[in-house]
């Protein structure tokens, strides 16, 4: 790995002219605005909301933890009787490092939590999705010429196009997974980008489908 990335001059401009039209007196904010806006997720927060799967009406109970290390240790007392858990990791993040730990870049701690989360033998039966997310920001990222081997040496001399690159890290979280799943359980997998209301509104489709049939399989019902 090498250093830190420098911002480009292109988005530095961008930016700046979010900013002025943000400062304006008459800003009234977009939905765009509104789904780049980011909160950091402190300690776990619940979200209790009733989905109606094929005419059942099913009350779900969705807890949303910090990633930060300092807060990982109060994930397991929400893991005992989940039925799936859903892993985010921000593919955009190639060229960024921690701020714990500026040596360590975020897409290798994503894999290292993964990996943490594939080999507990207490969550041997929990379903696992992995949202591989904000592509919409690692298209910009490569628009401007940012070289993902700069900073994920491994990746070599492959090119630097889109499609390459999301398959070379999918292909690094299902190794994790291959490695590290006695259970041979089933993977889930989506490129998702929540600026993108239609798809994310698709795939959390599947997720719920594909979570419920496991829940009727588990409850023999099916």
């Amino acid at each position: 790995m090498n250093g830190p990335s420098c911002t480009s001059p292109t988005l530095i401009s961008s930016i700046l002219k979010n900013i002025t039209r943000v400062a304006s007196p008459d800003y009234v904010p977009s939905i765009d605005d509104i789904l780049h806006a980011r909160i950091q997720t402190m300690g776990v927060t619940e979200h209790i909301f009733d989905v109606n799967i094929h005419g059942k009406s099913v009350t779900w109970h969705l807890f949303d933890v910090g990633g930060a290390r300092g807060q990982r240790h109060s994930w397991v007392p929400y893991f005992d009787d989940a039925n799936a858990i859903i892993f985010v990791a921000p593919v955009s993040a190639f060229d960024q490092y921690l701020e714990e730990d500026p040596r360590t870049n975020r897409i290798d701690d994503s894999l290292q939590l993964f990996m943490q989360r594939c080999s507990n033998a207490l969550l041997k039966n929990v379903r696992l999705v992995l949202f591989l997310n904000r592509t919409d920001l690692l298209k910009a990222k490569l628009d401007t010429g940012l070289k993902v081997r700069k900073y994920i040496t491994s990746f070599s001399d492959r090119s630097n196009d889109y499609e390459t690159v999301v398959q070379y890290f999918r292909a690094h979280f299902l190794q994790v997974h291959r490695r590290n799943n006695e259970n041979r359980q089933v993977l889930y997998t989506h490129f998702t980008s929540v600026v993108d209301t239609k798809a994310t509104q698709r795939i959390i489709g599947n997720v719920r489908d594909s979570i419920f049939r496991g829940y009727l399989q588990s409850a023999a019902l099916v």
